[in-house]
């Protein structure tokens, strides 16, 4: 007998894990719009991809543990400490009265913000078959777009009318609802099996993913790239990954287990992950600092505008899982993609100090659109080529390299572009120390001209920077994608395979 939902458990269960999600994104996107001024009020612009990096590299280095501990724990109990993570830090984030304090909350809120993602895709992964899993994975990005696209505003009208601190704060009335849906709906158990926990893998992957991000970030812009505190994080990055490698091949039971590389899809999978993190997700990052810096608009107008690319996003991610669903097939899909992205990369390129933000949004929406195409049709894909006991771990490993796509891309973009700024800037007076400069957009404004037209160019051409060097890494993609296999898409869930097993309850939860 094998353990199956009925189509009205299925849908409730997704629907919990919506909401689960639609927490941790609506997060993300408020914050960034509201950088600048958070950023300003506590230390300055010029730490600003610190408060975005700390969070990425607190959900890198979580990610890769919640598909093993799910399996062992159950997919209930680890959505709700991931849910008690994430509000339990998003106060502490709210008190902050110093950026360390900031960047230290927002470091544990990735904890749980990372952790609520991963388990969305695994559940998904569970429950429903890879044929019909394109059009709820359209479904589940659909809910990110909404939340990108009320985010943006939201963290506006809270800058403009109340505090940043809000943002942080409304996550609690959030976050007690939807551990409630959880509490209720996320019951499904799957069969016993005995499981081992990789603490030294985890630690070592850790470690270096840690050294390569700080030292990524900090070279070029607080230490000299010659330094030997940014040689020696590289070089444990280095070592810590050959490490991490030579360990997993002989674990008992790998975090992220080798043989997944000899799988064409999954290696393509996740460098498309990767790359539309570092190239795509990673610029998206710097465009509020654009709008509200270079070209004057406010966090609320620079949200709205911004939203365009969210509902691209939607657009793209349905469109996506019709033809997936409707066809059985995701290749064609995948391979537009890239090109969509590049087309738009380099449009932005022609954005200046001059420019009309309203100019930039057929572009950001183009971007969306190829963003809403790849992300479900790159999970579908994957998931679909794994056998099922890998399911977990291949599924944690795919937002793994997103997530680390998207934290190497803010970090790097990130030292480029204070870097320049603070060159920038010392070209035309050499006198002045950048960092007392870059401050909120409003102390911006509020500079003599000479020195506010020195700031706003030296964002506008730093940012500009930022997407010349995402073009290239974008062809990556373009490149590796037309040799992807096209396999057929299964018609069977997970579930549906497994036997059943005792309900979730007093004891180790297997749900």
């Amino acid at each position: 007998m094998t353990q199956e939902l009925d189509r009205r458990q299925t849908h409730l269960v997704f629907a919990g894990m919506l909401l689960a999600t639609f927490l941790a994104s609506l997060d993300g996107t408020a914050v960034s719009t509201a950088l600048p001024t958070i950023a300003g009020d506590l230390g300055g612009i010029d730490q600003l991809p610190w408060v975005l990096t700390a969070f990425l590299l607190g959900s890198v280095a979580a990610t890769p543990l919640y598909g093993k501990l799910s399996d062992l724990y159950g997919r209930r109990a680890l959505t709700q400490a991931a849910l008690a993570i994430f509000v339990v830090t998003s106060v502490m984030a709210g008190a902050s009265q110093t950026m360390l304090q900031l960047v230290i909350s927002r470091g544990l809120q990735g904890i749980g913000g990372g952790g609520l993602m991963a388990m969305g895709f695994i559940v998904i992964g569970d429950i429903f078959s890879p044929r019909e899993r394109g059009k709820y994975m359209a479904y589940y990005t659909m809910n990110f777009t909404f939340s990108s696209i009320v985010g943006p505003v939201i963290g506006g009208v809270f800058v403009d009318l109340a505090s940043w601190r809000w943002i942080f704060f409304i996550n609690v009335p959030l976050g007690l609802l939807a551990s409630a849906v959880i509490h209720r709906q996320l019951t499904f158990t799957l069969p016993p099996r005995e499981h081992r926990l990789d603490f030294v893998g985890a630690a070592v992957l850790v470690t270096a993913v840690t050294a390569l991000i700080v030292g990524l970030a900090v070279g070029g812009e607080s230490m000299p790239w010659t330094s030997w505190q940014v040689i020696g994080l590289l070089v444990v990055a280095a070592v810590g990954s050959v490490a991490f490698v030579l360990w997993e091949q002989r674990a008992p039971e790998p975090l992220l287990p080798m043989r997944l590389f000899s799988n064409p899809t999954f290696r393509i999978m996740i460098t498309g992950n990767a790359v539309f993190g570092i190239a795509g997700m990673g610029v998206l990052a710097f465009f509020p600092l654009f709008f509200q810096v270079s070209l004057g608009e406010s966090p609320t107008r620079a949200g709205l505008i911004l939203a365009s690319m969210s509902i691209a996003v939607t657009f793209g991610s349905y469109a996506a899982g019709r033809i997936t669903t409707g066809t059985g097939r995701y290749r064609r899909v995948v391979q537009v993609a890239p090109i969509l992205a590049l087309v738009s990369l380099v449009a932005f390129t022609f954005l200046d100090r001059d420019s009309n933000a309203l100019a930039a949004i057929p572009w950001l929406a183009l971007l969306g659109l190829g963003m809403g195409m790849a992300f479900p049709t790159m999970t579908t894909a994957t998931q679909n080529s794994l056998d099922l006991p890998d399911l977990g771990a291949g599924t944690a490993a795919i937002n793994f390299f997103r997530t680390l796509g998207q934290t190497l891309g803010v970090g790097a973009f990130g030292a480029l572009l204070t870097s320049r700024i603070s060159r920038r800037i010392a070209d035309v007076d050499g006198t002045v120390d950048p960092a007392e400069l870059l401050s909120t957009p409003e102390d911006i404004q509020a500079l003599e001209p000479t020195l506010r037209a020195a700031v706003e160019e030296a964002v506008a051409v730093a940012v500009n920077g930022i997407f010349l060097v995402a073009i290239p890494v974008m062809c990556i993609f373009a490149i590796a994608v037309w040799f992807l296999p096209e396999l057929e898409l299964r018609t069977t869930t997970a579930l549906a395979s497994q036997q059943p097993s005792k309900p979730e309850g007093g004891t180790v939860s297997r749900g």
